[in-house]
């Protein structure tokens, strides 16, 4: 539980733990990612970074989620050591899940510091699809079938400080100004910029 709790403590700006996480998409061939940062109905905050990639099957998703994962082959990516997903995520959630489908299949797996804690011990939660199946059909609207895969934080401590609706909603929109700038300068040329959406 030391480790895991002080692995949030690795100096990530928000907008470089973005910036790893549309790197894992590009490098899994996706051609769309969405970004969705919000105000739940229980006023908090949820991220939501959804591709049509190549998705993942239950083996390499559960790479993907050890940490210190297997090495990329392109010296391009920013991702070196296997540690950005789960670094950049719990820097500012307690609850990292990642959900993807390939061949039809779906699968999900979920990193929850407060379990960690708990049990003292590294624990994998198998995710409960079922309470994800809004976050799932968003798969859908990259076409019928496809493939891709959806990172979603909860339980976000960190990122943004809220005080009343009316506040958290203009610090929200300042930080996903921040965000859309940081990603247009480093992943500039796979935007289309004619695109205001």
């Amino acid at each position: 539980s030391r480790l895991a709790e002080g692995l949030r403590d690795t100096g990530y700006s928000h907008e470089s733990a973005f910036a790893d996480i549309v790197d894992n998409s590009i490098a899994a061939n996706a051609t769309e990612i969405d970004i969705k940062i919000y105000l739940a109905v229980d006023s908090s905050v949820r991220v939501i970074i959804s591709d049509n990639g190549d998705g993942m099957d239950l083996q390499t998703l559960l790479n993907a989620m050890r940490y210190g994962s297997p090495k990329r082959t392109s010296p391009k990516s920013l991702g070196k050591f296997g540690m950005g997903l789960k670094t950049a995520s719990t820097a500012f959630c307690k609850k990292l899940t990642v959900i993807s489908r390939q061949n039809g299949d779906v699968n999900g797996r979920t990193w929850d510091i407060d379990e960690i804690v708990r049990q003292d011990k590294w624990v994998l939660l198998t995710t409960n699809l079922s309470d994800y199946e809004e976050d799932i059909e968003m798969l859908d609207e990259y076409g019928s079938g496809s493939t891709g895969s959806i990172v979603i934080w909860e339980n976000i401590d960190r990122l943004i400080r809220l005080s009343g609706t009316s506040h958290s909603r203009k610090v929200l929109g300042k930080l996903i100004d921040e965000v859309e700038l940081h990603l247009s300068a480093v992943f500039g040329k796979f935007l289309d910029l004619t695109n205001n959406e």
